[in-house]
């Protein structure tokens, strides 16, 4: 079997033609003397060889070229994951897909619908960036500051449901059973500089900054 037109059309129209990963451009624009140059590659999450990375044995053979199987990405990204497929899973892979396509939907939904958008603000646009990937979680943090008494809170944990948390002051809390990969995009959110640790022991603890606290309350406001 071989990938067939309409889920090469599906896998690079719901990506944006842009790397699951980094986000880069994959089609290159043409110059006055050369046509576009397409850098993306069509990557397979179970590899159909047996030497492969992330081969499993009892997965379908006729699954191997569908569209879910398929991941799109940059040809650096391309060879890390497969450089790398103890860190790079499957369940990994299939999560950078379901957020990098949230992100492109996000992005577009809001271009259609007039949210403003300054390309001149780098802190807007990646908070523009990380809403989208992470919809469920914001909407919630959003959520929080909405309730009486609460607009003055900063700092949250991540906790697990089974866990106690025995804290004085007033906290949020938002747990890996309500959120996939909570940990990866508190991470994010770290990166981005949105929150940092403050944990004070193995409790994971963070503090927003004032900024992500006013983007967060006033989104789509």
């Amino acid at each position: 079997m071989s990938i067939t037109d309409k889920t090469r059309k599906l896998l690079w129209g719901r990506s944006g033609s842009r790397c699951a990963d980094c986000e880069a451009k994959l089609i290159m624009d043409s110059t006055p003397h050369d046509d576009e140059s397409v850098v993306g590659e069509e990557c397979h999450i179970v590899s159909r060889r047996p030497s492969g990375p992330r081969h499993v044995p009892a997965f379908q053979s006729c699954e191997i070229d569908s569209y879910d199987n398929l991941l799109l990405l940059c040809r650096t990204h391309h060879k890390i994951v497969d450089d790398q497929p103890s860190t790079f899973t499957p369940e990994v892979l299939h999560q950078m897909k379901d957020n990098h396509e949230a992100w492109v939907t996000g992005t577009l939904d809001q271009s259609l619908s007039g949210y403003p958008s300054n390309g001149n603000d780098p802190l807007a646009e990646a908070f523009r960036k990380v809403a989208s990937r992470m919809p469920d979680l914001i909407a919630e943090m959003k959520k929080d500051f909405a309730k009486k008494g609460n607009e003055f809170i900063r700092e949250f944990f991540i906790i697990s449901k089974r866990w106690t948390l025995n804290v004085s002051s007033s906290v949020f809390r938002y747990y890996f059973e309500d959120h996939e990969n909570l940990q990866g995009k508190v991470h994010v959110l770290e990166n981005c500089g949105f929150v940092y640790d403050v944990r004070p022991g193995n409790a994971k603890k963070y503090r927003m900054t004032e900024e992500f606290v006013a983007m967060v309350v006033s989104r789509y406001a």
